[in-house]
């Protein structure tokens, strides 16, 4: 499992969906919650770096202290038991359009994010608070956007979360990409609707 969290967390780093040090993945393995580490360089972590903890927070196995956001990763986990992976990036297009992202820009985001997309506004990061709003509204979505923050998404594994991240940043490129058509092309509008 600690090298499968690896592997995915290079690959967003690799498509820029992690800067060096921001950005979380978790995985759930029974009660127990592995999750990457505060402030350490994402494409050069090792297993050894990984932190496991319980579902009170408490760590039960590494020597680094778990990502800041550990309280959301948490509450995530606690309201929904289908979800056994959640990924916290901090993509910039999706969250300056939070609440703009056209879902009916790509027909394969019904299939990846059918419940559609939640905003959270802003609250300060590794709050309770924060934690507290992203699970209450992930209880029905698969993922958040978290206003001047970044994007959290779940899924019943890490390809899954995965996924919907990518998904989302393509919304919203669709988004971007249409609304900037219709300014400057605006004869060609009827080309950029579906």
């Amino acid at each position: 499992m600690a090298e499968e969290l690896l592997r995915y967390v290079k690959l967003l780093y690799r498509r820029g969906h992690l800067t060096l040090l921001s950005g979380n993945v978790s995985v759930r393995e029974g009660e127990f919650i592995l999750v990457t580490p505060t402030r350490r360089p994402k494409p050069f972590l090792t297993v050894d770096d990984l932190v496991w903890i319980d579902l009170e927070g408490r760590v039960t196995r590494g020597s680094l202290k778990p990502t800041s956001e550990w309280r959301m990763h948490l509450e995530i986990y606690k309201r929904r038991r289908d979800v056994n992976a959640v990924v916290h990036t901090h993509d910039v297009l999706p969250t300056v359009l939070a609440g703009r992202i056209d879902l009916s820009a790509l027909s394969e985001a019904e299939a990846y994010l059918g419940g559609g997309i939640g905003v959270v506004p802003y609250l300060k990061p590794g709050s309770v608070e924060l934690a507290k709003a992203t699970a209450s509204v992930m209880e029905s979505r698969d993922v958040v956007i978290l206003e001047r923050h970044g994007v959290v998404a779940v899924g019943g594994d890490l390809a899954e979360a995965v996924n919907r991240v990518e998904v989302v940043l393509d919304l919203a490129k669709a988004t971007l990409y249409r609304e900037v058509i219709n300014k400057v092309f605006p004869d060609v509008r009827e080309l950029s609707r579906p």
